[in-house]
């Protein structure tokens, strides 16, 4: 079992949040229909607009095992991948 990390202002920590990157886009592909999502950030690490939440992007596909990301354009900036697939900007 995993525990939620609790960020406050008194402990002068905060939380890592979703930054949209503007002009980024993925396109996302399930059961055949394709879908342009936006991209955004947390951290270094690479997500996309999903429903009312985002999803993890990742080289061979997503989080969703029946989602798929066909390709992810983030001008300016360079992604790269970790050992285990991870998109994430250099």
């Amino acid at each position: 079992m995993t525990s939620t990390k609790v960020s406050s202002a008194s402990s002068g920590s905060a939380i890592e949040r979703f930054h949209i990157i503007d002009d980024a886009a993925a396109i996302l592909v399930s059961r055949g229909v394709y879908r342009q999502a936006k991209v955004y950030r947390r951290g270094k690490e690479l997500f996309a607009s999903y429903g009312a939440g985002f999803i993890r992007l990742y080289e061979a596909g997503t989080a969703l095992p029946n989602l798929r990301c066909e390709e992810i354009d983030v001008p300016n900036q360079r992604v790269i991948f970790d050992r285990f697939g991870k998109a994430s900007l250099a």
